[in-house]
Formats: structure tokens, sequence, C-alpha cells
């Protein structure tokens, strides 16, 4: 800052007072072209002593920088820049330096500021009642006082949330450090007991090794516990992370992350294990001495296009994670994997190898089944079932180039993928219990071919007409090692499907000084052949059949490649939009689809049956639609669902709403699910999810989650809290429960405290209050 300061008002000074240069010594030169500004009352030079001063109202301008002063002189004699009368400077970044007094050495390496503040663009303040500057490098900052509470500036009568203050603070430019000697911390103006002296790295440090700030945590299983990480550097590419949390009834956990990056890309790799204190504490899958884990990723670019990468996790049990409480409760399995990725202009290459790694223990169904079924009960071995991926291999792309006047897109897809147990449930199928898969033992590949061809024609009035074509070619190979699962003998099987069709739109624009309205409806019809092999294939990556407005038009509604959609098939809808000049809208979408000829994909079953309850499964589907509303003020809602085609009975709804209204923002969402015998859903599911947050005070807020079965009356998770903030500080104190999925097992109840200091750091507490 006073570097630049100095230059211009030297450079400037001989810029207006040519004459002057004979008798003063050039301290810099103007690169050619700039331009520099000096405005004063007066400018006066002493011949005799060789003193340039700028008084009254001095405002000087240079390479983006300002400078106020009411007087500028520069001691030619003494080498001295000396500035008085609320110095004032401006950085072209933004930040503000404010000073009663400026004295410097000409070349910077000595001096003082006496009552300097200083407002950073990190929206910070640092001020001292004098700032002395020595050896070029060390600058000693007397009765200094540092916050970050920006706003506090537009009321200086009223104390920071917090501030440091200390008798001096020590800066070193060549260590990048910053040491404060005798601090305190003052919170709301109430000031704490003298603390030791510490040195932290300075704000353009971007990492440097020191200890981390701690968290703690209670647990019933596990005590008291407090994290205390230490964060060495390796060098500007390479560093290390250790912590250690000692727990009271269990020991020590320790943790070890490294982490490395190159030109190319970068990797971490993380042990962490404890010998256990207390292995009776936890279920069966805990009662062992050590237990640990290890994650390891990376990702590295071969060139701009391509890139290869991992991602992993083990672990010695499958509940470590959440008895350490190292994952949330909702994750159940690890999935790990090694990839190969391509990016093209138009085009997209990905492969992979995956595994999964279960994190949670087998349960056991809750029918019991008399006599025992010829396939395994829900549960049992969750990791046999788990599915060993080996690879799954995409490549998308578009011609470059018209055909025949349109669009033409490609897909190749290869999976193989085995597991070493079946996995399947039974359902009752007109009271009898009937077995459905969802994974078989054994060893299952598919290789899939697909291109899809498009032209968009704009016909007179605004219509829109679009043919389409394409075809899905698929070579299956299934060695089944179940004999239980009813599938043919045929090792290797294929199958293609070829399709043609024609979508046909004709939007009505109907303008109005308030806004516009559109009025669209649509109709598409599409002709192939009927889909082969329905229940003697494998079905592992088409199982969700989600029919709703999304996917009313197109040629296929499952979700992978294992079925095809066949048949001839039409759907018809229409579409209204409102919007407003204001900003508001309103959006609506009613359809249905109708199968007109050939075999229904939807009502013959795989041995999943994944379409029974799919609401396409007749002739006439079932009614989808949606609708949208925002006001543009702060509130919108939007819903949608399937009705039933004959009762109009809803099979399937979301509603959700949002609203911001003063110091209240809030969100429901509301979700239905019919039955689905078929697929194991003997009884509707209903929910629903909601979560406020109350403004009460300017920084002070109330905030609340909650979600709730309506079908079994009861709370499935719940939590409130409250918690201040402002720019300077954080704090915040939660309450929530998790009931689960199985009503034995206990309620999950956890206190969360946390406290963070803007610039400095954030720290945490959490207590398991369980039953």
């Amino acid at each position: 800052m006073f570097r630049v300061l100095l230059l211009a008002l030297g450079l400037l000074t001989f810029a207006l007072d040519p004459a002057a240069a004979q008798f003063l010594p050039q301290i810099a030169e103007a690169e050619p072209g700039e331009q520099m500004l000096l405005e004063s009352d007066e400018l006066l030079y002493n011949i005799e002593t060789g003193r340039v001063t700028a008084v009254g109202n001095v405002f000087i301008h240079y390479r983006g920088y300002q400078v106020f002063a009411q007087k500028v002189a520069y001691d030619q004699a003494n080498n001295r820049l000396i500035a008085h009368g609320g110095v004032r400077l401006e950085e072209p970044g933004g930040n503000v330096v404010i000073a009663r007094d400026i004295n410097l050495a000409d070349d910077l390496r000595d001096g003082f500021v006496t009552a300097l503040r200083a407002d950073t663009i990190y929206r910070t303040r640092i001020a001292a009642n004098r700032a002395d500057r020595s050896d070029g490098n060390i600058t000693i900052f007397e009765g200094a006082g540092y916050t970050p509470c920006y706003s506090c500036r537009r009321q200086p009568d009223r104390p920071p949330t917090w501030a440091v203050k200390a008798r001096r603070v020590i800066t070193n430019d060549d260590a990048r450090t910053i040491r404060f000697e005798e601090p305190k911390f003052e919170f709301f103006g109430v000031s704490s007991p003298t603390l030791p002296s510490f040195t932290i790295p300075d704000p353009t440090v971007k990492r440097r090794s020191g200890f981390l700030i701690p968290t703690g945590l209670y647990d019933r299983d596990l005590g008291f516990g407090a994290q205390v990480g230490y964060f060495q550097t390796l060098g500007p590419h390479q560093d290390i992370t250790a912590r250690i949390t000692p727990f009271t009834r269990q020991g020590v956990l320790t943790d070890l992350e490294y982490r490395f990056a190159t030109a190319f890309g970068a990797a971490e790799f993380r042990a962490n294990g404890i010998y256990q204190l207390d292995p009776d504490a936890f279920g069966p899958s805990g009662d062992r001495r050590f237990r640990g884990s290890f994650r390891s990723r990376g990702r590295f670019q071969l060139n701009p296009r391509w890139a290869w990468g991992w991602d992993t996790t083990l672990s010695t049990d499958r509940e470590y994670f959440s008895d350490y409480q190292l994952s949330s409760s909702e994750n159940f399995t690890a999935a790990s994997t090694l990839y190969l990725t391509g990016l093209g202009t138009r085009n997209h290459f990905d492969a992979r190898l995956l595994g999964f790694r279960v994190i949670r223990n087998d349960y056991i169904a809750q029918e019991v089944l008399d006599p025992p079924a010829p396939f395994s009960p829900v549960g049992s071995n969750l990791q046999g079932k788990q599915a060993l991926v080996h690879p799954v291999i995409d490549y998308e792309g578009v011609y470059d180039g018209a055909i025949v006047g349109g669009e033409l897109s490609y897909a190749l897809n290869t999976t193989s993928l085995s597991r070493t147990e079946t996995d399947a449930f039974g359902a009752l199928v007109g009271g009898v219990l009937t077995p459905r898969f969802r994974g078989v033992e054994g060893v299952f590949s598919r290789t899939s071919a697909a291109v899809h061809w498009r032209r968009r024609i704009h016909a007179p009035l605004g219509q829109v007409i679009t043919p389409f074509a394409g075809a899905q070619a698929d070579l299956f190979y299934q060695n089944v090692t179940d004999a239980d699962v009813p599938l043919n003998d045929n090792v290797f099987t294929g199958r293609v499907m070829p399709y043609v069709g024609i979508n046909y739109r004709y939007p009505w624009l109907i303008a109005a000084k308030w806004g516009t309205q559109t009025i669209e409806p649509t109709a598409e019809i599409i002709v192939r052949p009927g889909e082969t092999s329905i229940g003697n294939l494998v079905n592992e990556d088409a199982q969700s059949v989600v029919f709703d407005d999304t996917n009313l038009f197109g040629t296929s509604r499952f979700s992978g490649y294992d079925r095809v959609e066949g048949g001839i098939r039409a759907n018809v809808g229409m579409r209204y939009t409102l919007q407003t000049y204001a900003g508001g809208f309103l959006s609506a979408m009613f359809g249905q689809s109708y199968h007109l000829a050939g075999r229904n994909s939807y009502r013959v079953p795989d041995i999943l049956d994944a379409t029974a309850a799919s609401g396409l499964a007749t002739d006439r589907s079932d009614f989808v639609g949606d609708v949208t509303l925002n006001t543009n003020g702060g509130f919108a809602v939007s819903a949608n669902g399937r009705f039933d085609q004959e009762t109009f009975d809803v099979r399937r709804a979301e509603v959700s709403a949002t609203a911001r209204i003063g110091p209240l923002s809030s969100r429901l969402v509301y979700a239905f699910l019919a039955k689905e015998p078929d697929l194991g859903f003997i009884d509707d599911r209903e929910e629903i999810h909601g979560s406020a947050s109350l403004r009460v005070l300017r920084t002070t807020r109330l905030f609340g989650h909650m979600r709730y079965d309506l079908q079994d009356r009861g709370f499935v998770t719940g939590g409130a809290g409250v918690a201040y903030d402002d720019d300077a500080l954080s704090v915040s104190l939660a309450y929530s429960e998790d009931h689960g999925d199985d009503a034995n097992e206990d309620i999950d109840r956890t206190l969360f405290f946390r406290f963070g200091l803007r610039t400095i750091g954030d720290t945490s507490f959490s207590s398991s209050i369980s039953d």
C-alpha cells in the first residue's frame, strides 16, 4: 500500500514540475503512457531543503490507487515520505486504509504509521495505535485489534460481536506469520483474561502446518470423545493430516489422511482404526478388538479429453462407520469404482468397474414362511446379493452433420456383473406367495447398440411435426447358477427392436397486456414389433418404471437397456402455460397413453414384474398430469400425479410448496404411493416432509424439520433448533430424532452444538442420547 503511495507522489511531482527534476533524485520512472493525477489547494517546493509539499485537500490517483490527505510531503534530505491529517488510501482491489500520520523512508524499509485502521475486501477490520516497520519485512502494531464484524462500521459506538485485541501484533513478510502477544478475546464487549501468545499464518497463506480446532462428541457406546488434529504440509503439492479422538469408553480412534496433487490430477488416502476397550457395547458385528477402515480416491487427466480415477472404501465390519459416526445412517452401501472417462465435443465415453460394500447388518424378514419358500427371505446375506460389476461401459454421441435433414444420435452399452446369492422376495399375487427376483446368482452380461434419428419440421400456422425412427439391438449372456430361478437354459439370447414414429404439436399463443398464454396440444404415435424373451431374461437395470408427465412422450419408460418397449402405442396430452410480465407463471399438463396393437410390454411380467403397477399394463393407461405455480413473490407450489384410468383414484402423487413470508421460510412436501402387492407393498405409503426457518430477530432464527408417516401415524425423523448468525459469529443448537425403519430399534436422539468464528474456524459438539 505505502510503496504505491510513495511511488505515486514522486512520479506525479516530477511530471507536474519538470524544473524540479534537476534538483531531486529520480525515485522511479513512469511506464510509457501511464496517467497520473495530483490535486491540492497548494503545491510548494523548497529549493534549499529539497522538500516538496502538497497542502490542502490532497488527492492522488495512480494505477487505480487513490490517496486523500490534508498534507503530503517528500523530504529529500531525510529521504522521508510524510502524510498528515486523515490520510485515506483506497486500493484497486477494494482495501481501504485510514491513518492519522504516515512517516516512511523512501525505500519503505523503515517508518511508522499512527492511528491506523484498515477495512479489507475480506470484510474484516484491523486497527492499531501505531505501526512501526523495520528491516523491510517486520511490522509491529502497538495496541492492535482485529474483528471480522464488518457491519459494525455502521455502528461505531456498539462493540463488535467478537474481536481479538493484543498488546502487540507482529507480522513477518518473509515467514508470512502473524504473532499476537498478550491477546484477549472480546465477545459483545466483554473481555476474556489474557491468553498465551500465539502465532498464525497471515491471510495470504493457503496451507500451513499446525493444530486444527478440536471438536467433541458423546455417545452411549463410545463415551465422551474429543478430536484433535494436526495438519502438516509436505511441500507445495502434498500434505498429511493426523487426527486422534480419545473416547472414555472405547479408547483412542486414530485417523491418518495423505493427499497429493500433480499437474494432471490429485489423490488422497485415508485410514483410521481403533483398538476397542469394550467390544461388548456393540452388536455382533462390532464384537471385535480392532475395527477400522481405509478409503482412497483420485482423478487424473490423461489429456484434455480423457481422465481416469478410482474411489474405494474398505472396512473391518459393516457397522463400523455408523457406530463411530463416520457416515450418515441413510448410507447402506459404500461403492468402490475404477473408471475411465472421455468427453468430446459431441460424444461421451465412460467405463467403470464397480463393487459395493454393505455397511449395515443383515435383517430378518417380518414374514415367517411356512413351509420355507424356494428363495432367500428378505434381508439375509445382503453382501452376497450385491452385484460385482465388471464392467459397465457407455458410449454416447451425436453425429456431426445432418442425416436426411435430421439429427442422428447413437449409444453403446456393455454391462457384465455377477453375484453369489439370488436377491428375491415374496409377493402376494391372488393370495399366493410368488417369488420376485431383483437379481440372480451367477454371471450376466449384455451388449447393446442403439440409434435414434429425428427431424423437426415447422409447418404452416405454427405446427411442429417431428418424425423419428431408431432401433436397439442386444446380445445377452446368462450363466445362472440358481436352479430355482425360472429362466430358460439359453446361454446366449439376441434381441432387436426397431421403431418409427411421429410427434405432432400445435401451440397457440394468446397475448395480453399482463402476459401471455400458451395452449399446446400434442399427439404421438410409435410403431414397432412386440418385445421378445420377456420373462426369460434377467432384468438388472430396467427395474424402475415411473410413468409420469415427464416421460408421457418418448419411445420407452424403462430405466435401462434390459427391457425395451414394444407394440404400437399412441400418446396424447395437453399443456397450458400462463406467463405474466411481472415474472409469475402457471403451467399445467395432462395426458394419457394408449396401447393400440401388438404385445404390451407392461402387461407381460418378467421375473421381477416391475411393470405390474406401472399404470401402463392396460390398453388405456392411467392419466398423468402436473401443475406448477410460481407467484415470483415468495410462494411456489407444484403437484404431479398418476390417476386410475377408470375410477380416477390416486395411484401416485407428490405435492410440494415453498413459501417466504416476511421472516418465515418454509417447505412442505406430501408424497403418496398406492399399494403394490405384486411388488411386496401390501399397504399404501403416505408421508409428509416439512422444514421451516423463522427469523425472530435480525440475527436469531428458529428452525426445524420433520418426516411424518401418515399410514403408521408416527414420526420417522424430526428435529428443531435455534441459531445466531451475523457476519462474524455463528452459533447453533439443534436436537434431532431418527426412529428408523425397524420399530424394535432404539430411537436415535442427537444433540448438536456448533460454534463458528468467521476467518478463524468452527468447532462442534454432538451428543447421542438414544434410549
